[in-house]
């Protein structure tokens, strides 16, 4: 028997067979789905795009469906995406500091920057991305300071690695394959077709992907922050809609938005998946829409570190104390 093992082993590689062609990456489960854990979607798919390739090229050959291989289909975009930001997706784990993790954190918004830059016209969402992002990677910097506010931080860049995987795989799709390697991932059920028919309407896309990100890619992750018991969940997602309002020229804080008793505060907790959507849609996304693309541009083209630097809770102190300073001293723009 061990010698027809050898045997058999010996004709397969005569024939060309790799290990893509052996091994199978059907039917995988989305384990890591919500990026929470270092690596990819399923701990037993490869990261060499080479690798992926064959083996995806080997199941639209004999006509399986996406639906099949969905897990695999998902993760060579991730992997695209991931080397088109500069990042090792092998190495990325949300479960580590933020301090480590910094380099990545910062490489992603900066690649979403760099996207705009290159596509202003069918890319708009990068722009917005990135402008609402210093903030964002500022919460992740200062809660991990903190020990007992660590796992907050955690699910932040959780968060920030689940819409890299999503809308940055996505993205990465269309870049390299056009429309139809975007139908390909709405033919596996990775993403639906509402968000599919947005990128033919770059005018409806900015807010269609926004409403993916917040109502279907991270509103459980907000959800389970808001919950959490010990720290109160509630009090720590109530201080960063305080602390951290988005970066959007002409929009408002969330205070101005929706003020508590008519005072500094604000009467909503971002963490509310209804509350934060009717501020995003109704202010925050018209607010970006309305900038040229001149404007976009020079914000995004501002070094990422500066930017989530002014947003850093040792440097907004009088911001915080002063909610209602003008959108110019919030967003740094002239």
């Amino acid at each position: 028997m061990r010698v027809l093992m050898v045997v058999a082993a010996l004709v397969l590689t005569s024939m060309g067979a790799t290990k893509a062609d052996t091994v199978d990456y059907l039917d995988l489960p989305l384990v890591n789905g919500n990026g929470e854990e270092r690596g990819g979607v399923h701990p037993d798919l490869p990261y060499d795009r080479a690798t992926i390739e064959r083996a995806l090229d080997g199941y639209r050959g004999k006509g399986i469906t996406p639906v099949r291989f969905q897990a695999l289909l998902w993760q060579y975009w991730i992997v695209r995406a991931a080397e088109d930001a500069g990042v090792s997706l092998s190495e990325w784990d949300p479960q580590r500091t933020a301090e480590h993790n910094r380099a990545t954190i910062f490489a992603v918004y900066d690649f979403y920057a760099r996207l705009y830059v290159t596509h202003p016209d069918t890319l708009r969402w990068m722009g917005f991305a990135n402008i609402g992002a210093p903030a964002f990677a500022a919460g992740m910097l200062d809660l991990g300071t903190v020990p007992e506010l660590r796992w907050f931080s955690s699910m932040l860049m959780s968060m920030q690695k689940h819409i890299f995987m999503d809308l940055g795989a996505m993205h990465a799709a269309y870049l390299h394959g056009g429309i139809k390697a975007v139908e390909e991932l709405r033919d596996a059920g990775i993403i639906d077709p509402a968000t599919t028919a947005a990128w033919a309407d770059p005018a409806q896309a900015v807010m269609e992907f926004s409403s993916r990100e917040q109502n279907l890619v991270i509103a459980e992750q907000f959800d389970r922050m808001r919950a959490r018991l010990l720290p109160p969940g509630e009090v720590v997602t109530y201080a960063i809609t305080v602390a951290g309002p988005m970066p959007v020229p002409g929009g408002k804080t969330p205070a101005q938005y929706r003020p508590l008793f008519g005072g500094p505060l604000p009467a909503f907790n971002y963490a509310d998946r209804v509350a934060r959507w009717d501020f995003l849609s109704n202010d925050t996304v018209p607010a970006y829409e309305r900038l040229s693309k001149d404007s976009v541009r020079k914000i995004v083209q501002r070094p990422f570190a500066d930017r989530v630097a002014e947003y850093r809770a040792t440097a907004r102190l009088i911001d915080l104390i002063v909610p209602f300073r003008s959108d110019e001293s919030r967003t740094g723009v002239r």
